[in-house]
Formats: structure tokens, C-alpha cells, sequence
């Protein structure tokens, strides 16, 4: 009797199992139907791809089509994850000042209007961001943040990354050193806080970057580089190194053309 009632359990559990199981991969599955995104790009330069390869720039301003979207479930939280942390971090920041810290949190609009900056212009405003647009260099970009900190004024980026990730580096990514060289090139404001956040712990730590004139003379340079291939209808030569490669969205359209 009692090996009888065991066998129940066990095939009663069985089935337990089982319709958890089919709910989860029914809910992977509704997820990855709502991320689905045949969107092409807008045909504009973006800060945080600005250190991509010349290819996949080129691409991107010809209105290539980009793969199919690969997001799995996992990588759409992740995503989902780094933006709920944004904007909780910018809303700590914009309660600095109430709790006796010398940090106010600025209205990108107004600081670009009272200094008469017209070029970038402010597309929308979208909670705590600013997507911004300048003609001059043809990008499109969202602002973290704009704060004045004991009476100067810096750009806020915030960055989520994995312990391991966060662990390897003492100071900003290269391609990140390259965003905010974007970002102050065309707003204005030389000096750019990054805000790293480990997202396995809430672990924090800061870099300050100066931009200085040869690093927008770099970011120029690229610009031109790709707008030439653009001019000459020429796809530029594939990057030499493979680390650009890895979550390059061209990866068919790259290999049809060699």
C-alpha cells in the first residue's frame, strides 16, 4: 500500500511539474513574441556605436536591414533590468539637493536654451531622459542626466554590467570614453560622470572623463570616415578586430558582401 501511494505522489508531482514547466516555456515564448522588432534604425550616428566597426556604421546610415532580432528572454530582462536601475539611480540623484548635497539636477531643454545651443535640439522628453538630435553630426542620442555638482556642470551616464564585467576595468570602457565624447561634443558640457553599477550586487563606482579636443577630433574622424563610404556608396573594409564583430547587428548583410 505504501509503494502504491509513493507511485501516486510521485506521478502526481510528475504532473505538477509538468504544467509549471509548459506555463514557463509558454511564457518565454510570449515574451520573446512581444520583443520581436523588425524595426530598421534610424539612419543616424548613435554615441554608444560610434566605436562599432566603420561597416556597421555604414550600414546603419544606408538603412540596411538589420538581422532578425536573436533577443531571448534572459538578454530582454537584462535589458529591462539596466533601465529600471536608470531611472531609479537618476531619481537618487535628483533628491541630492534635498538631502544637503550640492547637486541639482538640470532640465536639458532649458540649459540648452539659456546657453543658446541650438544644435543638438530636444526630440522628447522621456522620464528622466532627453533624446536629443544634432543635424551637425547627424546622431541621435538619449541624455542620462545633466546635474550641477559644487557650482560645475557635468553629463550623467549610467552603465549596468555583470560582476565580471564590472571587476575588469579601473576606468570607462574605451567605447564608452567615445560615447561621452558624443555627448559633450554636441551639448556642450566637457566633462562626463559615468555611473557603473554592478547589477549582480547594486555595487557602485565612478569615472570622471574630460573630453578633450583631440578626442572629438577622433569622433569627427570616424563620422567622416563612414560618411565618405556613404557619399561613394562604398561598403567599407570588414573590422579588424573580432571583438566588434560579436554583437554586430549586420552579421548576414557583412557576409554577402565579404
Amino acid at each position: 500500500m505504501g509503494k502504491l501511494k509513493s507511485l501516486a505522489n510521485y506521478v502526481k508531482a510528475a504532473r505538477e511539474n509538468s504544467v509549471a514547466d509548459m506555463f514557463i516555456n509558454d511564457l518565454i515564448h510570449s515574451m520573446e513574441l512581444e520583443s520581436k522588432n523588425t524595426h530598421i534604425p534610424t539612419q543616424t550616428f548613435k554615441p554608444s556605436g560610434i566605436g562599432g566597426c566603420t561597416r556597421g556604421l555604414y550600414y546603419q546610415l544606408k538603412g540596411e536591414s538589420p538581422d532578425g532580432d536573436s533577443s531571448t528572454y534572459n538578454m530582454i530582462g537584462i535589458g529591462e533590468s539596466g533601465t529600471d536601475r536608470h531611472e531609479r539611480l537618476q531619481n537618487y540623484v535628483k533628491r541630492m539637493k534635498k538631502n544637503g548635497i550640492n547637486c541639482k539636477w538640470l532640465n536639458v531643454g532649458t540649459y540648452l536654451r539659456r546657453h543658446k545651443v541650438t544644435d543638438p535640439e530636444v526630440v522628447e522628453k522621456k522620464g528622466n531622459e532627453t533624446k536629443l538630435y544634432s543635424h551637425k553630426y547627424n546622431m541621435r542620442f538619449m541624455c542620462d542626466g545633466l546635474i550641477q555638482y559644487n557650482g560645475e556642470n557635468y553629463i550623467i551616464e549610467i552603465k549596468t554590467e555583470s560582476t565580471h564585467k564590472f571587476n575588469r576595468h579601473q576606468e570607462p570602457w574605451p567605447s564608452h570614453k567615445l560615447q561621452a565624447t558624443c555627448y559633450a561634443m554636441t551639448i556642450g558640457v566637457p566633462k562626463v560622470i559615468f555611473i557603473y553599477e554592478d547589477r549582480d550586487n547594486c555595487t557602485k563606482k565612478g569615472y570622471l572623463v574630460e573630453v578633450t579636443k583631440p578626442m572629438v577630433e577622433r569622433v569627427e574622424s570616424i563620422i567622416n570616415t563612414v560618411n565618405w563610404y556613404v557619399e561613394q556608396n562604398k561598403v567599407p573594409p570588414m573590422a579588424e578586430e573580432p571583438s566588434k564583430c560579436m554583437y554586430c547587428n549586420y552579421k548576414n548583410q557583412c557576409r554577402k558582401d565579404g
